[in-house]
C-alpha cells in the first residue's frame, strides 16, 4: 500500500485509558473521516505493557523506562510509521526513549498547548499525577504560547493521586470525590479558563459534563492527533 501508515501505541499505563484512547480513536474515524468499513480505519499496533507506575514518585522510573525502550523496539519491529503514548506521566519519558528510537512520536503535551491555543486561551488549570505536574512539561510547552497554568496545591496533589488509583482499580465511586470537585471549583475561580484532564485515567473519574467547553481532554486529544496523523496526505 502506498504511503502506508502505521500508529504504533504503548498502552497498559494505565488499561482503562489505552481502552478509552482506542475507542475515541474509532469514533473520530467514522466522525471526521466518514470510516465505515474494515479498511477505512487507521492501522495500529497497541503494546499493554504492565510498567510499574511512577505517579507518585519516580523510585521506580528506571525500571520502567528499560520495559518501555522495549516497547519502542517492538513496536518499530512491527512497522510503526509514528509513536503514541497511552499516558501523560511517561511524557516526561520522552526525551530519554528518543535517544534510541528512530520514530517520531505524537506528543499528548504538543498537542493539548497547540489545542488551548487554538481556542485563544490565556489560562488554564492543569490536573494530572504528582510526577507530571512536578515535572512542569506542560508549563515549558504552554510558555511558547505565553498561556499561563494553574496547578494544584500540594495537598491537593493526594487527592489526584487517589483519584488516579481508583480509576485503575476499577472504582465506580470515589471517596475523595467531593474533595476533586471542590479543587476544579478552586482552580475556576481563580481564573483557569479550562480545565486540563491532563493523566489519561481522569477522564473516567467523574462526570465533567457540567464544564461544557471548559474541559480539555487529553485522551480525545490524543486519539485526535493519531487519527489525524493517519488520514492527512494520505
Amino acid at each position: 500500500m502506498k504511503n502506508r501508515k502505521i500508529i504504533g501505541m504503548i498502552g497498559g499505563v494505565g488499561p482503562q485509558s489505552t481502552n478509552y484512547i482506542y475507542k475515541k480513536v474509532v469514533q473520530l474515524a467514522q466522525r471526521e473521516y466518514k470510516a465505515k468499513n474494515n479498511d477505512d480505519y487507521p492501522e495500529m499496533v497497541i503494546h499493554s505493557i504492565p510498567i510499574p507506575d511512577f505517579i507518585s514518585d519516580k523510585s521506580q522510573v528506571e525500571t520502567a523506562l528499560k520495559m518501555l525502550g522495549s516497547s519502542v523496539k517492538l513496536l518499530e519491529n512491527a512497522g510503526s510509521t509514528a509513536l503514541a503514548i497511552g499516558s501523560n506521566t511517561v511524557h516526561i519519558l520522552i526525551p530519554e526513549l528518543k535517544k534510541n528510537a528512530k520514530t517520531g512520536f505524537i506528543s499528548v503535551v504538543e498537542l493539548v498547548a497547540r489545542k488551548c491555543r487554538d481556542k485563544k486561551f490565556r489560562t488554564v488549570a492543569l490536573l494530572g499525577s504528582p510526577v507530571l505536574i512536578k515535572s512542569r512539561i506542560y508549563e515549558k510547552e504552554f510558555n511558547k504560547y505565553n498561556i499561563k497554568i494553574l496547578i494544584p496545591k500540594n495537598e491537593e496533589l493526594k487527592t489526584l493521586d487517589h483519584m488516579i488509583r481508583s480509576v485503575l482499580a476499577g472504582k465506580k465511586e470515589h471517596e475523595k470525590r467531593d474533595e476533586y470537585v471542590r479543587l476544579i471549583n478552586r482552580l475556576l475561580g481563580e481564573g483557569a479558563e479550562a480545565i486540563i484532564l491532563g493523566c489519561t485515567e481522569l477522564p473516567m473519574a467523574i462526570n465533567y459534563e457540567a464544564l461544557g467547553d471548559k474541559m480539555i481532554n487529553c485522551d480525545e486529544i490524543l486519539a485526535e492527533g493519531i487519527v489525524n496523523y493517519y488520514y492527512k496526505s494520505l
